[in-house]
Order: structure tokens, then C-alpha cells, then sequence
């Protein structure tokens, strides 16, 4: 081998070596980087939720979780609160809009919560018709905490991303939920999770 092509062929730069480089990354497959992507997002979701069981929030989560489950009630209810947290006190209608669900359900759930004690309603002073859903003050300490100390990490992060960065990582996380729900739809095993499988 020639000094030139020696060199062509330690740069990549030999016309007879180049069709096989490319001959290996195409039949690498086209889904060899989304399950590269994959074991990266696994990863990374693993560490999350880590953090999550270590940090101070946890420790309250299972208190206020503990303090839903003897009350009768369930996970599901735990959102609601979050909400009044950060959008109370509000009608009904309004935290369902805030929710995302019909007002005949988060009506139910706003029912269940006041029979447990986590909330309370009341009359709107301007509309007598409409009902005013608000935490109850005996645990509104215990539900401000939790909601607060579960969300700082979510609002650093969109902090320390800029708008455009922030609508690419919102777009992931919507696009991330709707999968996640079509696929509790489907049958687990139609589907292939990674090309060793």
C-alpha cells in the first residue's frame, strides 16, 4: 500500500473502503438510533425516579398518601389538590379546564376530597350557583408543602430552558403520555421494544 493511499485509508478518504463504512450504517437498520435513544431514556428516567424516592418530597408524598388511603380515597384524588395548590381557590369548572376533565368528574372527586377532609366548598359571593373549591385550612400546610417541594424541580427545568427548548420538551412529554396511553390500549407483545427482541 502506497504512502497516499495508507493515509486515504487512515482518514476514511479511500473510495474502497467508504461503500462498506456505509454499507454498515445502513444495515445498522433505521431504528438503530431511536433504540440507542431508548436505552439513553430508560437511563435517565431510572435516575429521575431515584431522585424522586431520595428527596424530602417523597417522605411527604407517603404521608399525604398514607392520610388519602384512610380517608377512602386513592391516588387519583392527589392531582385535584395539586391543582388547588396552584390554582385555587376556583369553581368546579374552572380547575376541571385546569385538569383536562369533564365537570361531572372532577365534581365527583371534589365530593370524595370533602368528605375525606382535604377540601372545602362554598358558595361564589358574585354567583350563588357556582360552588368555590378550596383547600381545607387543617391540611392545607401538609398539601402546599407536598405540592411545592414535587414541583421545584419541574418548574427549574423549564427554567433553564429557553421558550423555544421549553416547547420541544413540553411536545416530548405530551407525545410521551399519548403513547403511553394508546400502547395501555394495545396488545404489549404486537409491538417490538428493541431489535434484540
Amino acid at each position: 500500500m502506497s504512502g497516499k493511499s495508507g493515509a486515504a485509508a487512515a482518514t476514511g478518504d479511500d473510495p474502497d473502503r467508504a461503500p462498506a463504512r456505509v454499507d454498515a450504517r445502513v444495515g445498522a437498520g433505521p431504528d438503530a438510533g431511536v433504540d440507542a435513544d431508548l436505552e439513553t431514556m430508560v437511563q435517565i428516567m431510572g435516575r429521575m425516579f431515584r431522585g424522586m424516592k431520595g428527596s424530602a418530597a417523597h417522605g411527604e408524598a407517603e404521608e399525604l398518601i398514607g392520610l388519602v388511603k384512610d380517608a377512602g380515597l386513592g391516588p387519583r384524588h392527589v392531582p385535584v389538590l395539586i391543582r388547588l395548590v396552584l390554582n385555587g381557590p376556583v369553581p368546579v369548572g374552572v380547575l376541571a379546564r385546569h385538569m383536562g376533565l369533564s365537570p361531572a368528574t372532577v365534581s365527583q372527586l371534589v365530593g370524595e376530597l370533602q368528605r375525606g377532609g382535604f377540601v372545602d366548598r362554598r358558595p361564589d359571593e358574585r354567583d350563588r350557583r357556582r360552588m368555590i373549591v378550596s383547600l381545607d385550612e387543617g391540611r392545607r400546610e401538609l398539601v402546599e408543602r407536598f405540592a411545592l417541594r414535587r414541583l421545584r424541580p419541574l418548574r427549574m427545568t423549564l427554567e433553564a430552558l429557553g421558550p423555544v427548548e421549553r416547547e420541544h420538551f413540553l411536545h416530548g412529554w405530551r407525545t410521551l403520555v399519548e403513547m403511553m396511553e394508546r400502547a395501555a390500549h394495545e396488545d404489549p407483545l404486537g409491538g417490538r421494544v428493541s431489535r434484540g427482541a
